[in-house]
């Protein structure tokens, strides 16, 4: 059960009073015309870039606007919260602006690189449980048992509101919006939104994106009630919630939202994507929105369309991961095999017709104990860079042409 009560609520008003409280410690992050990703002659979407943010995420807004309201005596006292990352530097940043303690509950399984921020600006780091939930549910005992007051990172109004900042953001920034993707894992930011830009234009449509691995707020939407679902597996990490938050939910289904599911393989060509075209690091949660604008590009018809950016927290042990995905998403990765006289000279000539082909070598795997080979060959298993797609068929081409018998292992992956 949510920390917010049953008859709480988020209006305009509510956001709009926030935007004032947290003006002065946010950064009020751009909103920039995307790279042409679909193609030269689709319409123009635009990046509201979070991953901007202090702390590299929205969370602050919140966090900022939740800290405002304490008393002298809860200030005193301190704070404690629960989080897979961002919310816990959020609340961390907003508590040493205000001078106050805080204690952050994280899942044993968190980021380093987010343990490692959080307490450098200050915050007690508690590693506990399997994933948020068992965070959360630590952080709610400590709570009660030291006195300290509870941050939310999604069911909580005041912490909507502050988020919702970034929906009033973009309604003064692209008055012609129309649709706006957000990343959805408790449902505070896309809540927020919601309250804010249907609050300034009431025909903005809010569509809300989660990871195969997390996906619980279309069913919910359909059934009209919060799901709560298994232990995420996603590594957008800001995505990797087991239900929707009561107070965001009633919003989001309030405001008509809608709710796609993307893979992590496409969550990871779109950071890839991000990377490569926008030059931005981005966090998993932070590119969902592109990776669904990627598998229905009919979102961007008729223009206006603006994708959250939530956060550019990216671990770098994901990096190279993210990258292979990528470039195999794109076509940009062939990998080949094939048998080989096990004789002077011949893996020379092999590897000849790939630079013959302007093909760089990524790896080589030259195996002598293949089972499949007799005595006199060798396996070799070859990953190659090229430019695209049809620069991967023309180095199979050639290898062939010049009548070496290969095996096609990956073209591209999408």
């Amino acid at each position: 059960m949510s920390a917010t009560a049953q008859d709480a609520t988020v209006e305009l008003a509510d956001v709009e009073r926030a935007a004032a409280v947290v003006r002065p410690a946010v950064v009020r992050t751009p909103l920039l015309e995307a790279p042409k990703l679909l193609g030269p002659d689709a319409p123009p979407f635009y990046l509201k870039l979070e991953s901007l943010q202090r702390t590299g995420a929205f969370k602050l807004r919140g966090a900022t606007n939740k800290i405002a309201q304490l008393t002298p005596e809860q200030a005193r006292r301190g704070v404690i919260a629960a989080s897979a990352g961002n919310h816990a530097q959020g609340v961390a940043y907003a508590a040493r602006a205000r001078g106050i303690p805080a204690t952050i509950v994280m899942a044993r399984s968190a980021s380093p690189l987010k343990v490692r921020a959080t307490e450098a600006l200050g915050a007690k780091v508690v590693l506990h449980g399997l994933d948020y939930e068992e965070a959360h549910e630590e952080a709610t005992r400590l709570a009660a048992a030291e006195g300290l007051t509870e941050v939310h990172p999604f069911d909580d109004k005041f912490v909507i509101a502050g988020q919702g900042t970034v929906g009033l953001e973009i309604v003064e920034d692209l008055p012609g919006v129309k649709r706006i993707i957000v990343g959805v894992g408790g449902g505070g930011l896309a809540a927020g939104i919601a309250v804010a830009a249907r609050g300034r234009r009431p025909g903005v449509e809010i569509v809300c994106v989660q990871p195969a691995g997390a996906d619980t707020l279309k069913g919910s939407l359909a059934q009209g009630r919060v799901v709560v679902g298994k232990a995420p597996t996603t590594f957008a990490d800001g995505l990797a919630t087991r239900h929707v938050g009561d107070l965001p939910f009633r919003l989001l289904q309030s405001h008509g939202a809608k709710a796609l599911v993307v893979d992590d393989r496409e969550i990871a060509r779109a950071t890839f994507l991000l990377l490569e075209q926008a030059k931005l690091i981005v966090e998993g949660a932070g590119a969902a929105p592109l990776a669904a604008l990627l598998a229905h590009p009919e979102l961007a018809e008729g223009g206006g369309t603006v994708l959250v950016v939530s956060g550019g927290n990216l671990d770098p042990f994901l990096l190279d991961r993210i990258l292979f995905i990528g470039l195999a998403a794109e076509g940009r990765l062939l990998r080949i095999r094939a048998g080989l006289r096990d004789t002077p000279g011949r893996l020379t000539e092999f590897l000849e017709v790939a630079a013959s082909a302007s093909a760089n070598v990524r790896h080589i795997n030259h195996d002598r104990d293949s089972p499949d080979r007799s005595p006199g060959e060798v396996t070799v298993e070859l990953e190659l860079e090229v430019r695209d797609p049809e620069h991967a068929d023309q180095v199979v081409r050639a290898y062939r042409e010049r009548g070496w018998v290969v095996e096609r292992l990956t073209a591209h992956a999408g």
